[in-house]
């Protein structure tokens, strides 16, 4: 019998996770095209910069996606609890081979550490700093969006790791992801550099 973690996913769970051909299919199709490595670098940056124990966690309080069929031009998505947190897509027009992506921080510690949204938006003029409501991530909530070469270099940068690290230290505590059956752990080895 498997023995269950701390979240209830037992250990026969991830063993059917990584053996499912439908998540090997994906997992193949990103890695054999042009946007695995986009996809790859910016989920690692966030998951060093936001993430204190990324692989204790992983599965259990964080969910990737790979090719996820439920929204048009998304590449992945990492989740916790409800919320898709960072999410990477193909930019329009989709004839181009540019990747964007959004990710979800904590309004109150960017703005600090910035001192003010305009700061923010003068140090990274590609990126775009709105507020947004995604269910799920509480009212001191930010959308930072833009091309995923500039998210990379802002998650290098303290006042947006900080913003990002608290917003996914409030989302693990409220409890594990809700979505682990879309958690992809072919792809999180190479964000986590297992592979």
């Amino acid at each position: 019998m498997s023995r269950p973690s701390r979240s209830g996913v037992s250990s026969g769970d991830r063993r059917h996770l990584r053996a499912d051909p439908t998540k090997q299919r994906k997992y193949e199709l990103l890695a054999q095209g042009q946007f695995f490595a986009p996809v790859v670098d910016l989920a690692s940056a966030y998951v060093a910069a936001a993430i204190a124990d990324p692989a204790g966690t992983e599965g259990e309080f964080w969910a990737l996606s790979c090719l996820p069929g439920t929204t048009p031009r998304r590449l992945s998505a990492l989740t916790m609890r409800i919320t898709d947190i960072l999410v990477i897509y193909r930019a329009e027009p989709v004839q181009t081979t540019q990747v964007d992506a959004l990710m979800i921080v904590e309004r109150s510690t960017l703005e600090a550490g910035f001192g003010t949204r305009a700061l923010a938006r003068k140090r990274y003029p590609r990126l775009r700093f709105t507020d947004s409501d995604y269910h799920g991530a509480g009212m001191d909530q930010m959308m930072i969006s833009g091309p995923y070469k500039q998210m990379i270099r802002s998650l290098r940068d303290e006042p947006v790791m900080d913003a990002a690290r608290e917003m996914a230290r409030r989302m693990m505590r409220g409890g594990r992801v809700m979505h682990w059956r879309g958690h992809n752990p072919l792809l999180a080895d190479h964000v986590l550099g297992r592979a």
